[in-house]
């Protein structure tokens, strides 16, 4: 910080600094701004105003108050370092990149800025250069968590999810609350098929303030594994309907310990679900909900039943089709002889996840040399029709918006379903479906980090990136292996 020689000044800044660590925001704000009345060239004070608007969730201030700050005094690292993450929260990633480096070349061992940086490059696929400035960034600085937990994204990105479970740990070391450390922990011991501590370690993930999960909270207590002889118990989800297919399964083991099981379930899925399986009784989430003894979301199951590889739920199939739906897309296919395959390469485009998840539609064009086989679009999402011109290469047969259950319905006429790791792919997995899940080269933890086969869906077949970013390989064995599954 520049320093004004005078107690005053110092002392009334300390206090705006002490009410900024300490959450107050607004207050710091005027307290800064009184300041900047008598030394309005005071670039610190600039910049510590553009923090707390990035703060505040205004960029578009915080970019004219650090750029002030800036033409005061360009020579600050952290000042450019701070602009960077302004960029990030509007969306200029191009910029943010130019910012942290120059971040960086004001002060080549500023670890936040090349922390910064790596988590940047991680995103934007760039993953060797990302793994180079998260240990660049761990080097200025060994104790940081933050820089701790970057270098274990980069690590596990990289496919060195052994390393990053040791950086995670250290970063637990230097931080013990750090709940984003123990949550990526969790997704990396996961990943590795350690379940029992992997689940342990993700009850942490509501102690993490951006964890996209819902929490519900009630008068009742959590169940952790109590007897439940006698008792009701309420199940409820907390991610994304994938998320919710997928741990649904858990229910009929808790159904055998407990003496009534209320399950709750997005509507979509509600058509699907096997009451007479599943549990007593099905409730629509957002329904008035019952009494109940014990409740518990569905991703503390595995933990509380003690979930290992040997010991996943994976009988048989938990969702069930209506017939007379089933039926209706049987009779609609007979005007398509040959193979039918449905086809799947995009997921929730808000999932960070997904931008490296997707296939690009014209990556899936090798497919379409193949003869004898008609291809079923399966895409729902908004914005991922095929291109008009790969559409025809295709043709691709349309099957328009329809509710959950018409689209499983139809996967159950469906002789093969090819997916990346989409909502479809639990979908088909959960109906005992022939799937192939289409992986990038650090996929989700519920598929572990090598093999063709799943633990969670016997009938998945899985085929992987061996190159990030690169579908190229991953078409050409889907091909071959629809040359042999057609010859058969």
């Amino acid at each position: 910080m520049t320093p004004y020689h005078h107690s005053g000044f110092d002392r009334s800044l300390g206090e705006a600094l002490d009410l900024h660590n300490n959450g107050q925001i607004d207050e710091a704000i005027l307290r800064y701004r009184n300041l900047l009345e008598t030394t309005p060239d005071n670039p610190d004070l600039w910049n510590l105003l553009g923090v707390a608007a990035h703060q505040k969730s205004n960029n578009a201030l915080a970019e004219n108050l650090i750029s002030t700050a800036i033409s005061l005094n360009e020579n600050i690292a952290h000042f450019h370092n701070n602009l960077g993450m302004v960029y990030r929260g509007l969306n200029r990633d191009e910029d943010a990149d130019q910012a942290f480096r120059r971040a960086i070349k004001l002060d080549p061992k500023h670890s936040n800025a090349l922390s910064n940086l790596a988590a940047l490059l991680r995103q934007t696929g760039e993953f060797a250069a990302a793994l180079d400035y998260a240990r660049q960034a761990v080097s200025a600085n060994p104790e940081s968590a933050e820089a701790l937990v970057n270098l274990g994204n980069a690590e596990k990105d990289s496919g060195y999810l052994e390393s990053a479970v040791a950086t995670y740990r250290r970063a637990i070391s230097a931080q013990h609350d750090f709940a984003l450390a123990h949550w990526n922990l969790a997704l990396s011991l996961l990943s590795l098929g350690d379940m029992a501590t992997g689940f342990e370690e993700m009850a942490w993930r509501w102690k993490w303030d951006k964890f996209p999960g819902i929490r519900r909270t009630f008068p009742q207590p959590n169940w952790n594994g109590e007897d439940l002889k006698g008792k009701k118990v309420f199940l409820h989800p907390e991610q994304g309907l994938g998320d919710t297919i997928h741990f649904m399964r858990y229910a009929p083991i808790v159904k055998q310990l407990a003496d009534y099981v209320y399950l709750e379930l997005p509507q979509a899925i509600v058509p699907l679900a096997q009451k007479q399986v599943l549990a007593d009784e099905i409730i629509n989430q957002g329904d008035t909900l019952p009494d109940f003894d014990f409740h518990a979301p569905f991703m503390d199951l595995p933990r509380i039943l003690g979930t290992t590889l040997e010991t996943i739920p994976a009988d048989g199939p938990y969702l069930l089709v209506d017939p007379k739906l089933r039926q209706n897309w049987h009779n609609w296919k007979q005007q398509y002889p040959g193979t039918k395959i449905g086809l799947n390469w995009n997921g929730n485009p808000a999932n960070p996840a997904e931008r490296f998840r997707k296939i690009p539609p014209e990556d899936l064009t090798p497919l379409s040399d193949l003869a004898g086989i008609n291809w079923f679009n399966l895409q729902k999402e908004e914005g991922t029709n095929v291109p008009n011109d790969l559409s025809d290469k295709f043709n691709l047969i349309d099957t328009g918006p329809s509710p959950l259950q018409e689209t499983a319905a139809l996967i159950m006429e469906l002789d093969l379903v090819i997916t990346t790791d989409t909502a479809v792919a639990h979908l088909a997995g959960a109906l005992g479906k022939p799937v192939w899940i289409l992986l990038h080269h650090a996929p989700d933890w519920r598929w572990l980090t090598s093999g063709e086969t799943n633990l969670w869906y016997p009938t998945a077949r899985l085929f992987r990136q061996s190159t990030p970013g690169d579908w190229q390989e991953v078409i050409e064995n889907v091909i071959q292996e629809l040359k042999i599954l057609r010859n058969n």
